[in-house]
């Protein structure tokens, strides 16, 4: 497993739920003191992951072209002929019925898109072209558990009930009040929230380009496409942002610590704490990174990698030198080399 705990630049504003009136509500969580965070859930990271990956790297998602998929994997087996009567000596013909072939649909999805292989997904109630149901040759859906697991997005700092009070005045000068035929124009609020997050992501690298059949796990794409898609990944992460209401918020990592082990285990998860100071910078509590580095299998902690973005931490030079920490960058790349030896595709 290829595990990595990161903070984010300070950005702004990431994820709201549903509206109060004209009342933008931030996603948030409460604490056991009654205040409160802000986070951005795995969706929503997901998301943006996704959309870049489309972007940069040529991702393919999930579209239309998946009924094709279904047409190309629908095979004939023997009708079931439970409660029915059985066939008379004289008859030779099997009634044959179609279904579509579990194992060769879910295949041809990891092939062609990324997403599938990478994130999962779940069929039910599938249909053909024609509108009409299909049976499966097995089950009642077609599962495949995400390979690539990723935590919500929580703020390092507590939510003070910040607000903005927001019109269009100028677009309503020149052409909403004649459109819509309103006397003004209507003020709304948003809640608003600056601050860094951190979140964990977590990547089984057995489980990239396989598909577990009900006999067993088959491989599906060769091993130099596991290792790019799962570099292209890294690459994204590295330089993750947010599009939310016509703005781009930078989440790439400011800090990263983690690597690949054997033992399957998000290891850094829940380990970070880090407090602002009053100059803006972040406390990193470097003693709790430490234990949870000491939980890590003896045999397994030279693995462990750390990075960070000089500036940012009031505590940086101990971070740098309890933590052995290198760049960010640095990380990043000895991660994909890592990933392309474990895949064989790259010398050590």
């Amino acid at each position: 497993m290829l595990t990595l705990t990161l903070i984010t630049q300070r950005a702004t504003s990431l994820n709201y739920g549903e509206n109060i009136g004209n009342v933008s509500i931030l996603k948030k969580l409460s604490l056991g003191d009654n205040s409160q965070i802000t986070y951005v859930s795995d969706k929503a990271l997901k998301y943006d992951i996704r959309r870049k990956g489309k972007e940069e790297k040529g991702w393919r998602l999930l579209d239309e072209k998946v009924k094709e998929l279904i047409e190309g994997s629908i095979v004939q087996v023997p009708k079931e002929t439970k409660g029915k009567k059985k066939k008379s000596k004289e008859s030779t013909e099997t009634e044959m019925q179609d279904v579509l072939d579990v194992d060769e649909f879910a295949k041809k999805l990891i092939r062609e898109y990324q997403e599938f292989d990478l994130f999962g997904g779940l069929f039910t109630n599938l249909i053909r072209a024609n509108g009409e149901s299909i049976g499966l040759s097995y089950g009642d859906s077609v599962k495949r558990t995400a390979p690539v697991k990723i935590t919500y997005a929580y703020s390092t700092s507590k939510f003070q009930g910040d607000m903005d009070f927001m019109n269009n005045i100028e677009a309503y000068n020149r052409y909403i009040r004649h459109i819509e035929q309103k006397d003004a124009q209507v003020i709304t609020q948003s809640e608003q929230h600056t601050a860094h997050y951190y979140y964990t992501i977590a990547i089984d690298l057995d489980r990239i380009g396989v598909w577990e059949t009900e006999n067993g796990t088959e491989e599906v794409i060769p091993a130099e496409e596991k290792a790019k898609r799962v570099k292209d990944l890294l690459d994204i992460i590295r330089t993750l942002s947010r599009q939310i209401r016509g703005r781009y918020e930078n989440l790439s990592p400011i800090f990263v610590i983690g690597g690949i082990y054997k033992v399957k285990n998000p290891f850094f998860m829940g380990c970070v704490s880090a407090k602002e100071t009053e100059d803006g910078k972040l406390l990193l509590d470097v003693n709790r990174l430490l234990d949870c580095k000491g939980i890590i299998p003896e045999e397994e902690r030279a693995n462990t990698l750390c990075g960070l973005l000089s500036g940012f931490f009031a505590n940086e030079q101990e971070i740098r030198e309890k933590l052995n920490c290198k760049s960010v960058e640095e990380v990043f790349e000895e991660l994909k080399n890592k990933v392309g030896e474990i895949y064989g595709v790259s010398k050590g």
